[in-house]
């Protein structure tokens, strides 16, 4: 995969920040705006502030709690701030509470970027390519911006592909409206299968056993 078409499909999510440095101030807010493709995007508040999505409506937050056959997300309300999250919702810009403090997030896998970082082998970005959204291996040197995460995950594996379980979250209900996602058939080793034989697959983001 080359680095320039990684740069070019990764989900796009845009971050404006409410207020002008980085002391909490009641009432303040960040924005954002998750674009009408992404539906789902890494976010990280990279300006030193703590949020709370949990008055947020429409909008959700995730950790990446573990990884198995599929990645496997947890719910979180309140984030610290530099904390890399998976964040789900209809495209809309959304303000997001700014609160003076939150505990350390416990069992992230996700590494948020505060500032600028160059992707180095092991390291998986979510990204959309050929209509499928998921967890990719990243190129070395592929420039991670600011504001976004990934999953650092060194030799501990060499998949191609991670797809995200759409069953444990309610981000299945929101992709699986989409006729492509619920025909998508992998191995679980990642790569595309059209024509499953008996074992254990992931179609359309579920774990399924094709006998």
């Amino acid at each position: 995969m080359k680095k320039n078409l990684l740069k070019a499909v990764l989900l796009v999510i845009t971050m404006m920040v409410g207020g002008t440095n980085s002391a909490w101030a009641d009432g303040e807010t960040v924005q954002v705006t998750i674009t009408s493709e992404a539906e789902v995007a890494t976010y990280c508040n990279c300006d030193g502030k703590a949020l709370d999505f949990s008055s947020v409506e429409g909008l959700t937050a995730y950790i990446v709690s573990s990884i198995d056959a599929v990645i496997n997300l947890q719910a979180v309300k309140k984030i610290p701030a530099g904390t890399g999250v998976v964040v789900a919702g209809e495209p809309n810009t959304y303000n997001v509470p700014v609160i003076a403090s939150a505990d350390p997030v416990v069992g992230n896998l996700l590494k948020g970027v505060t500032s600028y970082y160059e992707a180095k082998e092991g390291d998986y970005v979510l990204a959309y390519i050929s209509e499928v959204k998921g967890f990719f291996p990243a190129e070395p040197d592929t420039e991670i911006p600011a504001g976004k995460a990934y999953l650092p995950l060194g030799g501990s594996d060499a998949r191609s592909f991670l797809p995200l379980n759409y069953e444990t979250t309610g981000i299945g209900a929101l992709l699986m409206n989409n006729e492509k996602v619920k025909k998508e058939i992998f191995s679980l080793s990642g790569q595309r299968v059209s024509q499953p034989k008996k074992g254990l697959y992931i179609i359309g983001g579920r774990k399924v056993v094709v006998k």
